[in-house]
């Protein structure tokens, strides 16, 4: 049975739907419950963990199951959506980087 176009749209939605759903439903738990697991881990690093897990899950969706359903959406709306999105996890992962490189160089 040859795939066609539906079949394959549905697999790639439900895919990155359950894809997307664990990285938000992971940041959450980060930011929840995060911080009191890990006692010798700065408490803001597993919030910003938290964040970039929750900005990655809503990129992935928009990116692969909300621009596909709906390839007519308005780019005015959908624009800052995906550039906000973008630019928590680039900054999160630039922010802990940073404090990864920091803590190394400080011995802690």
């Amino acid at each position: 049975m040859p795939m066609t176009r539906e079949m394959s749209l549905t697999l790639l939605t439900l895919a990155s739907t359950v894809w997307a759903g664990v990285m938000v439903v992971g940041g959450l738990w980060l930011l929840g419950e995060g911080a009191g697991r890990w006692p010798l881990v700065p408490p803001a690093m597993p919030r910003l963990g938290g964040i970039i897990l929750i900005a990655a899950g809503q990129f992935l969706f928009m990116y692969l199951v909300a621009d596909r359903w709906f390839p007519r959406a308005a780019r005015w709306l959908t624009w800052p959506l995906e550039l906000a999105a973008t630019v928590v996890l680039v900054g999160g992962v630039v922010w802990i980087a940073l404090e990864v490189g920091r803590a190394q160089l400080i011995g802690g």
